[in-house]
C-alpha cells in the first residue's frame, strides 16, 4: 500500500470540521452544565483544583483543547507538503509553492505553540516592561503571519478555483488573526479587560451569587499560592477560553482548507490515478 492509499481515508475535510467544531461545542455544553449551572452538583468534580472550573482545565496551556490544536497544525504541515509534492510532480509550480509556504507556516506555528518560544524570550529571558513586551509580541505575530500572507498574495490566485478552499482559508485567517489580536495588541487597550469582565459578569448572572463568590475565592487562592503574581479568573477567561477557542477554530479551518483542496484535485484532476 503506497502513501496515497494510506492518506485516502484521512483526506475528507468535513471530518476535520466535525471534530474541531464538535469538540468545541461539546466543551461549551459541558462548561455551561458544570461550571455555570452546576447541574446536580457537578461542579464538585473540579473542587480539588486551585482553579475549580472545567473551562480552565480544558483550555489551559498544554490542555486538551491545545493538544488537539497541535495535532491539527502538525497535520496541516504534512498535508500541505503532500499537496505541494503532488502539484510539483504535475508541473503546477505556483500551486506547489503556495502549499509549500503553508507547510512551513504550519511547522512554525506548531513550534511556537509547543515550545512557547515567544514567552520563553519575551517573558522569561528579558526584563521587559509590560507595554514593551506586548508591542514586541505584536511584531512577533506579524512576522509569523507574513509567511501565509505572502503565500496568499503571491500565489493565492492559482488555487482560487476551489471555492470551498478559499472560504476555509479566509476563515482560518480570521480566527487566527482574532487570536493574535487578543494575545497581543488587545492587551495594550482596555479591550481584554472589558471582555474578561463581561464574561465574568455574564456567567455570574446565569450561575448566581454562588458562582460569583467562587470567582472571588479562586482569585484569593491564586493570590496566596503565587504570592500576588498570578493570572486572575477574568484574565483566564480571555487568555485561555477565548484565545484557545479562536486558535483551535483557526487550525481547524486551515487544515480543512488543504484537505478540501486535495479533494478538489482528486475530483477535477484525478491525482490518484497518476
Amino acid at each position: 500500500m503506497d502513501a496515497k492509499e494510506l492518506l485516502k481515508p484521512k483526506l475528507n475535510y468535513r471530518y476535520i470540521l466535525v471534530i474541531g467544531l464538535g469538540v468545541l461545542t461539546t466543551s461549551y455544553i459541558a462548561i455551561l452544565s458544570i461550571d455555570i449551572l452546576n447541574l446536580r452538583g457537578s461542579r464538585a468534580i473540579m473542587e480539588s483544583y486551585t482553579v475549580p472550573f472545567l473551562w480552565n482545565f480544558l483550555f489551559t496551556e498544554s490542555g486538551p483543547i491545545e493538544l488537539l490544536q497541535w495535532t491539527f497544525l502538525g497535520s496541516l504541515a504534512l498535508s500541505s507538503a503532500y499537496t505541494a509534492g503532488i502539484l510539483k510532480n504535475k508541473g503546477e509550480d505556483k500551486k506547489s509553492l503556495f502549499w509549500s509556504w503553508f507547510s512551513i507556516a504550519g511547522i512554525l506555528m506548531l513550534m511556537e505553540d509547543t515550545m512557547d518560544i515567544r514567552n520563553f524570550f519575551l517573558r522569561g529571558q528579558w526584563p521587559l516592561e509590560w507595554q514593551t513586551m506586548n508591542i514586541l509580541e505584536t511584531f512577533y505575530f506579524l512576522i509569523l503571519a507574513a509567511i501565509p500572507i505572502y503565500a496568499v498574495a503571491r500565489y493565492g490566485r492559482s488555487i482560487k478555483e476551489s471555492k470551498i478552499t478559499t472560504i476555509l482559508l479566509i476563515l482560518g485567517f480570521v480566527f487566527y488573526g482574532s487570536a493574535a489580536f487578543v494575545s497581543g495588541p488587545a492587551d495594550l487597550t482596555s479591550f481584554n479587560y472589558h471582555l474578561g469582565n463581561f464574561m465574568h459578569d455574564s456567567t455570574s448572572f446565569i450561575g448566581g451569587d454562588e458562582l460569583s463568590d467562587l470567582y472571588i475565592e479562586t482569585d484569593k487562592a491564586l493570590d496566596e499560592k503565587y504570592d500576588g503574581d498570578y493570572m486572575g479568573v477574568n484574565h483566564r477567561f480571555v487568555d485561555y477560553l477565548v484565545e484557545e477557542s479562536l486558535e483551535l477554530l483557526g487550525a481547524t479551518m486551515l487544515l480543512a482548507s488543504v484537505l478540501s483542496y486535495i479533494e478538489y484535485l482528486r475530483k477535477e484532476q484525478s491525482i490518484d490515478s497518476d
